[in-house]
Order: structure tokens, then C-alpha cells, then sequence
């Protein structure tokens, strides 16, 4: 023993390290696991019912069991403020809310009727909802879709993460965080893009909610039945009954269903959840218009980082087909673009150049390895490719437009670079910047190579 404290006492490293073993190991030792003490709350959602709002917490809360398998509960409270709701939500749990492991928060459609901002300021600024957290909508309240997300985990272990991914066209989904959204809601243009996450019934090409015998719709987007009201004890009761999208289908239109089509009980279609790209445009924080996958599409062709689009030509004759179907993959883009000022207008010059590789040929991959080579591109084939891309650009570019929403930031990208005539041409048009995307001229050009 005498030779240790001697040592100690020569190395006073060693003696510093038996103090912190001492203060702090017996601590350690004995004090709770983070998850006794906190909720880990893995996605929230934002909904506002008639006068009050209601936050939604997807939970992880410790329980033993014997599969080794985390289990999540949905944990809804309503208050008049979101941080009444949110204090209200911490009681019923009875564990203090963690949102450092958050990494989706939702709105619903009808919160966006109402600036977002005022709703999100409290979770991300007071209660520390991550920056880095993944925004966005759906066309039913966040706490239907949060309950749906918490069945399809449970029974075929698809997170809320799969879904965001779960779309042919994962390409074009715009993903939207906290901050890039705070970044479009204080620029001088005031706009930006959230993803749209959706239910609707029938065979669509979604994810099945397949055990869902307390969910079926209600003619006029009212709840009934049991499980629309309050959790009891911070437990996640019945699932709510779903409205909007999933209207009950009686009558006429339930006596013209297809044999095999998905049904549930009641007469009532198959639920599924859809990522089909599409997503809406906020414009001082509230919801201004929907925007459809091709038109967030034409907007991504003037985007470098967005890679493997896929074009599809249809009556497709050149020398070598006769009114084919191609399907074309963009392996790699490339946007040499040049801003500048002719005659006091602002001109956007962009040079695309497309890396494509030819992938079916009339809906069969073996014709490609057959008959042709995956990097055949007639003229006729480049002719139509161009024409096509170029009017998805003007199509994208006057709806945003018509919505005075630029979100492509060319306002921004113009006044960095010619801060002069940019303050200049603002006066000479007496406009204010969400005027000045309208008054930019537009040169596309298209370049086609093989891969």
C-alpha cells in the first residue's frame, strides 16, 4: 500500500485520476439510466384543433421484455399554447422530454393554414429541437400519421426514416430541416419547400397499413367511434379514425369495386402511406400551394447535387425503333451556369450536361443487352430529351412564378454576385425581391453524353 500512495505521489497525473475515480465512478455507478429519467422522443408532431394545439410524440420508453426490440408509443396532449401542450405531454409521461434524438417533426395541413414559425419557435429554440431535424407534411393530422408510423413499426419494423426513403423517385423528395427551412422563412423571398407524406385508400403503390380494425374513415372528416379521445396514464390509446383521404367508400362507389381490391372492414379500402416525391410550397410559413413531383422535378434539373433522375420517351422512331419506349438513366450532372446583366436585364445562363445510359427499351431490360448498348443515343433520341427537360424548367419556373416564391434563390444568387445592379434594377421595376425571379431571363442548354 505504501508503494502505491508513493507512486501517487511522484505521478501527479495518477493522483489526479484516483480523485475523479473517487468523485465521480460511485456516481456513476448508481445513478439512473437516461432513458429512466427521459423520454427519447423520435419524431413530433405539430396539429392545431379548433382553439388549442396539440403536440404529438412519437416515444421511446423502456420496458423489459424478452425480444431485445425497442418499443415506441404515440403520446398526444392539447393545450392552448405548444408549450402548455408539450409541459403537459412531460406530466403525463412522467419523465422529462428529450428531443436530442429527434429526427422528424410533422405538420399537418391545416397547422399551415397558420404562419408554422410561431408553433416551431418554442420547440427549436426553447425545448432544443435539433437544427438538423427533418420537416414535414401530411394531408392528415401528425398524430393519425405518428399512430400509423407506430403500427407499421410494430408489425413489419418500417421506421419513419424507411418511409422518407420509400419512393421510386427518392431522387426529387426534397428533404427540409429546421434550419434550411428558418434559412427560406427570413430570406427576402420568405419561401421554401417541405416534403409531403400522405395516406389515401385503395391500391396506389404505397406502404399497407394492414392491421388497422379501429381505423376506418367517417363521412365528413369527423372522428367517431372509440379511440378519438384523450390517452389515459401517457399510454397511446386506440388508433383515431381517419378522415380526409380516408373517407368510407359506401354506395355506388363501394358496389363498383373491383374484385381484389384491398378492403378492410366496413366496406372500407386499404390504408397506405405514400412518398410519391411530390410536396408543398410555404410561403411565410404557411402552405401556398401544392407542388407535384414533376414540377419539383424541373426545378431539380438546376440542381447538381440531385443525381439518378430517370427519363422516360415514349413514341420513341429513329432508325433503329419504331414508336419505342426508352427509359433513360442520368448517372451524373453537370451545371455550368454564369449570372449576369444585358441591357439591365438579369440573364441565368445554365450549360446542362446529362451523363445518361440507356436502361430499358419497350419495358424490357434484356432488349438493352441484346439489340442495343446501354450508352445508345440517337438524334432523334437526344432532340426529344432536350425538348423534354427543358419543359419541365419552364413549366417548374412558372409556377413559382405564379406563386412569387423563389425558392431557387435567384434573387439571392443575383444580388451576391452584382449587389449594384441588382439594388439597381429592384428600383428601376419599383419591385420588391419575390418580383424579381419573373424578370430574370432564362437560357437553357442541354448536352446530352453517353455513359
Amino acid at each position: 500500500m505504501k508503494k502505491i500512495l508513493d507512486a501517487i505521489k511522484k505521478t501527479p497525473m495518477l493522483l489526479a485520476l484516483v480523485v475523479i475515480a473517487l468523485g465521480f465512478f460511485p456516481r456513476a455507478i448508481i445513478a439512473p439510466s437516461e432513458s429512466a429519467t427521459n423520454a427519447i422522443v423520435t419524431a413530433v408532431g405539430l396539429d392545431k384543433v379548433e382553439d388549442n394545439y396539440e403536440v404529438t410524440l412519437l416515444t421511446f420508453l423502456s420496458h423489459p421484455n424478452q425480444s431485445y426490440s425497442e418499443q415506441y408509443e404515440v403520446i398526444s396532449s392539447s393545450a392552448p399554447s405548444v408549450s402548455e401542450a408539450f409541459t403537459n405531454a412531460s406530466l403525463q409521461i412522467g419523465k422529462t422530454i428529450s428531443l436530442f434524438h429527434t429526427h422528424t417533426a410533422i405538420v399537418s395541413e391545416d397547422m399551415l393554414q397558420e404562419d408554422i414559425v410561431n408553433s416551431l419557435d418554442y420547440l427549436a429554440r426553447i425545448a432544443s429541437l435539433p437544427q438538423s431535424c427533418v420537416l414535414i407534411s401530411t394531408n392528415v393530422t401528425s398524430k393519425q400519421f405518428l399512430e400509423f408510423v407506430q403500427e407499421l413499426d410494430r408489425e413489419s419494423d418500417i421506421n419513419l426514416e424507411d418511409l422518407l426513403f420509400y419512393t421510386s423517385n427518392y431522387m426529387f423528395w426534397k428533404f427540409t430541416t429546421i434550419n434550411s427551412f428558418y434559412e427560406g422563412y427570413y430570406s427576402p423571398v420568405h419561401s421554401s419547400i417541405l416534403g409531403h407524406l400522405t395516406i389515401q385508400q385503395g391500391d396506389v403503390n404505397g406502404i399497407p397499413i394492414t392491421k388497422i380494425d379501429n381505423v376506418t374513415g367517417a363521412g365528413g372528416g369527423q372522428s367517431g367511434g372509440s379511440g378519438g379521445g384523450e390517452e389515459s396514464g401517457g399510454q397511446s390509446g386506440s388508433s383515431s379514425q381517419a378522415t380526409g383521404a380516408m373517407e368510407q367508400t359506401t354506395g355506388k362507389e363501394s358496389s363498383n369495386q373491383s374484385e381484389g381490391e384491398p378492403t378492410t372492414q366496413n366496406n372500407t379500402k386499404q390504408l397506405e402511406i405514400i412518398n410519391d416525391g411530390s410536396c408543398i410550397l410555404i410561403k411565410d410559413g404557411k402552405l401556398q400551394s401544392h407542388m407535384s413531383k414533376e414540377q419539383l422535378r424541373g426545378l431539380n434539373w438546376l440542381n447538381s447535387a440531385i443525381s439518378g433522375a430517370v427519363l422516360t420517351l415514349e413514341n420513341v422512331s429513329d432508325e433503329n425503333f419504331d414508336n419505342a419506349k426508352l427509359i433513360y438513366k442520368v448517372q451524373r450532372e453537370q451545371i455550368l451556369d454564369r449570372i449576369e446583366y444585358e441591357n439591365g436585364i438579369p440573364v441565368y445562363t445554365a450549360n446542362l450536361k446529362l451523363y445518361i445510359s440507356l436502361l430499358e427499351a419497350n419495358g424490357a431490360k434484356e432488349d438493352v443487352s441484346k439489340t442495343k448498348e446501354p450508352s445508345y443515343i440517337s438524334d432523334r433520341v437526344r432532340e426529344m430529351i432536350e425538348k423534354q427537360v427543358k419543359s419541365e424548367i419552364n413549366s417548374s419556373l412558372n409556377f413559382l412564378i405564379e406563386n412569387r416564391a423563389d425558392t431557387i434563390d435567384m434573387y439571392e444568387r443575383f444580388y451576391q454576385s452584382k449587389r449594384s445592379e441588382t439594388k439597381q434594377f429592384l428600383k428601376s421595376i419599383s419591385g420588391q425581391p419575390e418580383d424579381f425571379l419573373e424578370n430574370v431571363v432564362f437560357k437553357v442548354i442541354v448536352s446530352i453524353f453517353p455513359v
